[in-house]
């Protein structure tokens, strides 16, 4: 075992990452001795005592912040990545692994050890050979609680992402989500242990391992499947993004930064289909290679008292147009024995490929291959960007193949090409009014 025990530093829960942000601030613009760093930290924190400022800095030297060279202190990359971005999450991955008992605390509060005699007794059955002193485990939950990753309300703590959730555009540690929902978190593609959850990660790093990622204008994002060298196959984490719909997980995409072990959440997705392609491997070589197409999930549930599959096109038409859209799951939920709610997304998705019975409605031939459910492979396609305001609706949508779809996209002549798609779709849409 290395250490349990976790220096305060200064300023209490409320303000230390304040104080140690100045702190960090104030020695990569210096690169002051020890005892230059000492008395600026005197001066310039609570701190009253040099023996506890010794403990201090040789505490953020043992969690990867600072670094003693021959010309004084310098922050470590953590540590500069710390105060120029501020963004003090990423020394979560330097407390769990210099200090035990982090990790430890990050799985024993999902399971019910909310309170610090809980997590104590916790802590005290995973290291049965050591008398654990007084007070590791508040020390432990002040740092997290300063992070902002654990709650407390009254003496009773919670984590608020242990069910899953997640802010769209907020930054979180990986090395923390994986300590808490588990999974692995050197893989790009990663299943929780306990939960129905699959974590995607995407960033610019895949580049050198023959990952090509990107958002389409659709709002749809083009996932690469993962194997670094030779083919790829259906396997594993690809076959977990073909399936995840059926095997109930919610999908969720991060995008790595440049920060170490930092990810920015991109939403709630859904595998809407994937294309076999030629992709050069990390070695230069050409391999086969799945691009998965992921949609963001939302849209309006639609109660219905059958599938969508038995409605006619008109009823598809009558049901997709209900109401305007708003986020809701994308599974559909039990409502009562003979009534289930689908997202208006799906609804409207179906529509389209309904409306164009296996044939691209831009070259106006047929679908190039069968999906794995027997079904012609077209895409649905938004005449007018969700993000630009565009309507999850009938009226808004198309069926293409995949090269017309990349036509609108990145053709010379894509905008002209989705103007006359657009008239096609407001013809066929009249024959619905």
């Amino acid at each position: 075992m290395t250490r349990v025990t976790a220096e305060r530093f200064f300023g209490g829960t409320d303000q230390r990452i304040e104080y140690l942000h100045s702190t960090l601030r104030f020695v990569s613009s210096q690169t002051p001795t020890e005892h230059d760093l000492t008395n600026w930290i005197l001066e310039n924190t609570p701190a009253n005592s040099k023996l506890t400022i010794e403990r201090n800095i040789s505490f953020l030297e043992s969690i990867d912040l600072l670094d003693q060279t021959p010309d004084g202190y310098q922050p470590t990359n953590k540590g500069e990545a710390f105060w120029r971005h501020d963004e003090p999450l990423v020394m979560y991955e330097g407390l769990a692994t210099a200090v035990d008992g982090f990790r430890e605390i990050a799985r024993a509060i999902p399971n019910g050890h909310r309170t610090i005699d809980a997590i104590q007794d916790h802590l005290q059955q995973s290291y049965p050979d050591h008398e654990l002193p007084t007070g590791v485990v508040s020390r432990h939950l002040e740092w997290l609680e300063a992070l902002n990753v654990v709650t407390n309300r009254d003496g009773t703590y919670a984590i608020p992402i242990e069910d899953g959730t997640f802010e769209v555009g907020e930054t979180y540690s990986r090395w923390f989500i994986h300590d808490v929902l588990g999974g692995e978190r050197y893989r790009g593609i990663s299943r929780t242990n306990d939960q129905p959850l699959l974590f995607v990660f995407t960033g610019d790093a895949g580049d050198d391992h023959g990952y090509e990622d990107e958002f389409l204008e659709d709002d749809t994002f083009l996932y690469t499947g993962e194997g670094t060298v030779g083919d790829m196959t259906m396997d594993d984490g690809n076959e977990a993004i073909r399936t995840h719909k059926q095997n109930d997980d919610t999908l969720h995409l991060f995008e790595n930064t440049a920060l170490p072990w930092i990810v920015t959440y991109l939403g709630q997705y859904e595998y809407v289909g994937h294309r076999r392609t030629e992709l050069p491997d990390e070695n230069g070589d050409l391999r086969a290679a799945f691009r998965f197409q992921l949609a963001p999930v939302g849209g309006t549930e639609v109660e219905l008292e059958t599938t969508p599959n038995s409605l006619s096109e008109q009823e598809l038409f009558e049901k997709a147009t209900q109401s305007a859209p708003t986020p809701a799951e994308h599974e559909p939920t039990a409502t009562s024995s003979s009534t289930r709610s689908y997202p208006r997304s799906d609804i409207v998705r179906k529509f389209a490929l309904r409306v164009a019975d296996g044939v691209c409605q831009g070259c106006e031939e047929d679908a190039p291959f069968l999906n794995d459910h027997n079904e012609p492979f077209l895409e649905v396609h938004h005449l007018t960007r969700r993000s630009d305001g565009g309507p999850d609706a009938p009226a808004n949508v198309i069926a293409l193949c995949p090269n017309c779809h990349r036509r609108v996209h990145e053709g010379r002549d894509g905008d002209a090409f989705n103007r006359r798609l657009k008239a096609k779709a407001a013809a066929r849409t009249e024959t619905y009014r």
